[in-house]
């Protein structure tokens, strides 16, 4: 935009999308929202012959429209030669439940593939500009926590853990301000860390910490800290937010983004220290990807399902750990003990809908089998990998087998995506 290459109106075309009313004359096979979008296009020069094309070749219009992935087929006939700006606004007028996508395609063309993927949540470099007057905020999103494994494991360098007595972490709620006050004034002397969570349940005391902060920033200990956490509300006073440095670690889009995530969560070690390495990387693999498939399948709605759940990455540490302990501990695996535990009680713990119940232990029962450990494909072209594949290998893996998303993956229809593709 900066640099002049794309035109305002084209611009606006892609924001806006506007309509204009006309019979639709590809009624057959195009709705009349589409239709409406493509002759508001038709409005821009280099657009002005599109509803007569789309009259005239109905039936390679139909083709593409009605593909399951249009931004990634070329157009019909000499609309393929537009440039690839003007192209994403057809996908957006005629397709708009692609254009999320169709947008992520352009940007790696254009800009590089690193700016078509989520950058990476780095706590380290963030406490790198921490001090006792500048606190770490930390805005939590539905299935996400504050990273309490990151935080302990950065507190070990300055003699900073639970069992030191340096560490202290209170969970905000009715009564429990005197409690966090006098951990604040006492780590302040001590040179220890204090986290407060969810901050935004006591309101009202929150003015009260602004000027505690202020005045414990003076003549503190140099390794004292605070760690702050809250849902994105109102409630926190301006001040708190301004000395803050705030971070957000929202969840991973897409089944791809989730796993690689999820692998990301652990090293190798995890499996160099066990007594069955095979078993538990193959375990690894199904509980990442179940993981994974049960998150996203909340994007889907009421579709996903019944209710909304908070499923969150501790829920796979713990999975792993008891699967590891399990495997360790039994000649062969127990299947059924590991499925009733994950389905009943991690992530079961979460599901109140008889239903929803159901439908995870199906997808354990489909995952957690003993196939497992010889073949077995989680959906069609996406095979379990060998348990011989290092750490990177399993990542790679990812990458190159979940580039394309499909709703597949899930077990749904390939229409459930669209109310959610047109939603975002």
């Amino acid at each position: 935009v900066q640099a002049k290459s794309l035109a305002p109106d084209l611009i606006d075309q892609l924001v806006r999308s506007p309509k204009v009313v006309s019979e639709n004359i590809c009624s057959a096979w195009l709705t009349d929202s589409a239709w409406q979008s493509a002759c508001a296009l038709a409005k821009l020069d280099q657009f002005s012959n599109l509803p007569n094309d789309m009259e005239g070749s109905g039936k390679r219009w139909k083709e593409w429209t009605d593909h399951p992935q249009p931004e990634t087929e070329p157009l019909p006939q000499e609309w393929k030669r537009l440039g690839g700006f003007e192209q994403l606004l057809i996908v957006r007028a005629l397709r708009p439940d692609r254009v999320t996508l169709a947008v992520a395609l352009w940007v790696r063309s254009v800009l590089g593939s690193r700016y078509g993927e989520a950058v990476p949540f780095d706590l380290p470099s963030s406490f790198e500009d921490a001090a006792p007057a500048v606190p770490i905020f930390f805005f939590l999103s539905a299935g996400v926590s504050v990273p309490m494994d990151t935080l302990l494991s950065m507190g070990k360098p300055f003699g900073v853990s639970e069992e030191s007595g340096k560490f202290v972490m209170v969970s905000l709620g009715q009564g429990q301000e005197p409690v966090a006050e006098k951990a604040l004034d006492l780590m302040y002397a001590q040179g220890g860390w204090v986290l407060l969570q969810n901050i935004e349940l006591v309101a009202r005391w929150l003015p009260k910490l602004e000027k505690k902060l202020e005045a414990l920033a003076l003549g503190a200990h140099p390794n004292f800290r605070v760690f702050l956490s809250a849902l994105p509300q109102k409630v926190v006073p301006v001040a708190i937010l301004q000395s803050s440095i705030k971070l957000t670690n929202e969840p991973p889009s897409g089944l791809k983004a989730n796993m690689l995530r999820a692998y990301g969560s652990f090293t190798e070690q995890i499996w160099e220290n066990t007594l069955k390495p095979g078993e538990l990387k193959s375990m690894i693999f199904a509980l990442c990807f179940f993981h994974s498939v049960v998150c996203e399948r909340r994007k889907f709605g009421p579709i996903g399902w019944n209710r909304g759940y908070p499923f969150n990455p501790g829920d796979l540490s713990v999975c792993i750990t008891v699967a590891n302990n399990y495997l360790d501990a039994s000649p062969k695996v127990p299947w059924d003990d590991l499925r009733y535990i994950f389905g009943e009680i991690m992530y079961g713990g979460h599901i109140t809908d008889a239903k929803d119940r159901r439908l995870c232990a199906s997808y354990l029962l489909s995952y957690i089998r003993e196939e497992l450990l010889d073949s077995l494909a989680f959906f069609p072209k996406f095979e379990v990998p060998p348990s011989t594949f290092s750490h990177k290998h399993y990542c790679e893996y990812i990458e190159e087998r979940l580039a394309t998303e499909t709703p597949a993956a899930y077990g749904l229809h390939a229409n459930s995506e669209i109310n959610f593709m047109t939603r975002q």
